[in-house]
């Protein structure tokens, strides 16, 4: 069980989180490009172990970063905001796909990239321009990588085709490399700015993106999806709530934030279990990935916002 003060950079998680993303690599390489039983093994153990679980104690963050209370006016602040931001955002996906693709992308860019790199402690300007490149790097590599199998998910999902932008058809890897090249150049210079109570960060780093590069372009974009999604963002921030609970005063384990986070993991699998079955049963994958992405999307907008009051909150506490 990690100590409450852990973190993805804690040796022994990050060394396994290194190891699973080499093995997951490696497997791939080995596999080919399909999505066959190791694959599906792990898509099922990212969503089920970290992946949905990491937002599902948003309910006991938002009380604590705007004090809200257990009475039925605080609860209805919080979940009906919560409920609305999703409702509209739904909405916007009937009315305008494209537009929520682009919206959900960004949105992912940004949040992956702060996820990641906020331990850099950066100011707010060069901070943010680098969260964009670093999820710039993470979301483009794969489509990049294999444009012919993220084609079919985007026009599912959005109605955007995705072999009509330029280059993506006829100069992918130069596209790949140079995701990868304007992300380690925008390393090079935000380094200057890192804290320098975060010893060998760019080394760190370095070597991140050449793991993450191996694994972007050599395994099945969802499956390389999943592996980050589970193994690195969703873990990095189980890991980062826990120590937010330790300042508030409250000495959440692991073990008991799998115990709140238990009713909100399981009503998603509930309606994911029956968006498998309705659309297995009409041979639709692409349609099930589509939609289990705007699932995502949906729930990712509001989950952004206390995320991103979150980082506020902790770049408060270490001001004082």
């Amino acid at each position: 069980m990690p100590s409450p003060t852990a973190t993805l950079r804690s040796p022994r998680i990050y060394a396994g989180v290194l190891a699973f993303t080499l093995i997951s690599i490696a497997v791939g390489a080995w596999g080919g490009v399909a999505l066959g039983p190791w694959a599906i093994a792990i898509l099922f153990v990212a969503v089920t172990v970290t992946g949905i679980p990491h937002g599902a104690i948003d309910h006991l963050v938002a009380a604590r970063l705007w004090g809200l209370g257990a009475t039925w006016a605080d609860q209805a602040k919080f979940y009906g905001g919560y409920l609305a931001a999703m409702a509209l955002y739904g909405g916007a996906w009937i009315v305008a796909p494209g537009w929520s693709l682009a919206l959900f992308l960004g949105m992912t860019m940004y949040h992956f990239g702060q996820a990641d790199l906020a331990y850099w402690r950066l100011p707010p300007g060069p901070a943010r321009l680098l969260y964009l490149s670093r999820g710039l790097f993470l979301i483009g590599a794969p489509i990049a990588a294999f444009p012919g199998i993220v084609d079919p998910i985007f026009q599912a999902i959005g109605g955007v085709h995705l072999l009509e932008w330029p280059g993506i058809a006829t100069v992918p890897m130069v596209l790949f490399a140079g995701l990868v090249g304007q992300h380690t150049v925008a390393l090079g210079l935000a380094a200057p700015w890192a804290s320098p109570q975060v010893p060998r960060a760019l080394g760190r780093e370095a070597l991140n993106v050449a793991v993450l590069t191996a694994l972007f372009g050599l395994v099945h974009p969802l499956v390389a999806f999943s592996v980050y999604f589970g193994g690195w963002h969703a873990l990095g921030h189980i890991l980062e709530l826990l120590r937010f609970f330790r300042r508030r005063g409250d000495d959440m384990s692991l073990r008991d934030f799998y115990r709140e986070a238990a009713l909100f993991t399981a009503i998603p699998f509930v309606g994911l279990a029956g968006l498998y079955a309705a659309t297995q049963s009409f041979g639709l994958e692409n349609q099930m990935i589509a939609l289990l992405f705007i699932l995502i999307a949906i729930m990712t907008l509001p989950h952004m916002v206390v995320v991103e009051r979150l980082y506020q909150d902790r770049e408060a506490a270490r001001a004082t």
